[in-house]
C-alpha cells in the first residue's frame, strides 16, 4: 500500500466516530453541543435524555443556574442576556432574594 494512503487510513482509524460524519465539515459553527444536522445545535429532547442517562436532572440544574445568575446580575441585564421577559427576570431576582437598589443608588451619584 502506498505510504500516503496508509497514512490516510491510519488517520481515519484513529479518528473518533461521531453519529453524523458531516459534523466535521462544520467545525466552525460554534455550537458547544452540535446536533445531527450540520451547523445545528442538538435538540433539547436529545440532550435532556443524554443528561438523564448520567443522572443529571436538566430542570433543576436550569433553575439553579438561573437563580445563581439572578443573584449576580440585575433583572434587566439577565433578561437581555438570556432572552427572558423582564417580568420573568424580576421573578427570578425575587426568588434569589436580591436587591440592586444599593447598586443603582451608588451608580446615580
Amino acid at each position: 500500500m502506498p505510504p500516503a494512503i496508509a497514512a490516510l487510513l491510519q488517520q481515519l482509524a484513529d479518528t473518533p466516530h461521531t453519529r453524523a460524519q458531516l459534523v466535521h465539515a462544520h467545525r466552525g459553527t460554534g455550537w458547544f453541543f452540535p446536533g445531527l444536522a450540520p451547523g445545528q445545535p442538538i435538540d433539547a429532547e436529545a440532550i435532556t435524555s443524554e443528561l438523564r442517562a448520567f443522572g443529571i436532572t436538566p430542570r433543576s440544574a436550569r433553575n439553579a443556574a438561573l437563580a445563581a445568575q439572578a443573584q449576580d446580575l440585575p433583572a434587566q441585564v439577565l433578561a437581555d442576556l438570556l432572552g427572558l421577559h423582564t417580568n420573568t427576570a424580576v421573578r427570578w431576582a425575587n426568588y434569589a432574594k436580591t436587591s440592586w437598589a444599593d447598586y443603582l443608588a451608588a451608580r446615580s451619584v
